[in-house]
């Protein structure tokens, strides 16, 4: 069986291509995880069919007040599920870039053969590794030395991965194991502790003043638009309920495609190094915050 699934998995690996696609299919499916909350406004304006049980399924758990009360929630759950998708697929996105590192530091070639035995020891190092979570990945493990830039950006990640495990396995409720900071004892935490995440938001301007979504010009004169991101930061306390709404899903998706796009720049950049690869220098993703 394990020789079944390393001939499923062992094909040349074609560097810096399969790095790049793999950025290509984090994007979208990020920017489809943010059109799953969107969805859940649609929802919200779809009644259960004439006022009775949705039997869209041959027999139910509940009933009608379940159906009425799911559609009226329908913007928080999907974006709940939106959000715990996102952080989850990044997750994903980091630990195939950490196989493709180690492949390449293996080979020392992006020409050279990989051997199946070789993969599988590669492939179980990098199932083990990964277990440190997405920001250990990010700083130290995909990418070795980070950059300032790359720095600033995993911090986005840091809360946000805090809130996908809070939604993940507390329903949204924070505790005490949300709001600790990292590697101080639980019973260290303090009451004045908060479960603090931080994320890029567009901030829309009209002649140089923020206007919000959808804006109508009422002057009857042209006027001049801009947009820039902003960082936005969210805090919640301990027994605070966790609100993430569809609207953040939007600002959450960019923000993580955002680092996304660092992180393969870091990357190209250590492996070039290893690889003894000339190029030139990638444009650094733009996000024009402040």
């Amino acid at each position: 069986m394990a020789f079944g699934y390393r001939a499923r998995m062992l094909r040349d690996l074609q560097y810096p291509e399969d790095a790049r696609k793999a950025l290509t299919s984090l994007c979208g499916g990020l920017a489809y995880d943010a059109a799953i909350a969107v969805a859940g406004v649609a929802l919200s304006n779809i009644p259960p069919p004439q006022d009775a049980p949705d039997f869209t399924v041959p027999f139910r758990c509940g009933g009608l007040e379940q159906d009425q009360a799911v559609r009226r929630e329908a913007p928080i759950l999907l974006s709940r599920f939106s959000l715990i998708s996102m952080i989850s697929r990044f997750e994903v996105h980091a630990q195939n870039l950490l196989l493709q590192r180690r492949v390449l530091e293996h080979l020392k070639s992006p020409q050279k053969r990989m051997d199946g035995p070789s993969f599988w020891r590669i492939l179980t190092q990098v199932q083990s590794e990964s277990r440190s979570g997405p920001l250990r990945m990010c700083d130290g493990l995909v990418v070795a030395q980070p950059s300032a830039a790359l720095k600033e950006k995993i911090e986005w990640l840091d809360g946000l991965y805090r809130v996908r495990n809070c939604l993940a396995h507390r329903v949204g409720q924070v505790q005490m194991i949300d709001v600790k900071p990292f590697g101080v004892p639980l019973d260290k935490t303090k009451d004045t502790d908060t479960l603090k995440a931080v994320w890029l938001r567009p901030l829309i301007l009209v002649d140089g003043k923020e206007v919000q979504l959808p804006y109508t010009n009422t002057t009857g004169t042209a006027a001049q638009g801009t947009v820039h991101f902003e960082t936005y930061v969210r805090e919640w306390k301990i027994g605070e309920q966790i609100d993430v709404k569809p609207l953040d899903c939007q600002a959450i998706a960019m923000s993580l495609s955002v680092l996304g796009q660092q992180l393969q720049a870091d990357f190209e950049g250590e492996m070039n190094t290893l690889l003894g690869i000339s190029a030139p220098n990638r444009a650094a993703p733009r996000s024009d915050h402040h």
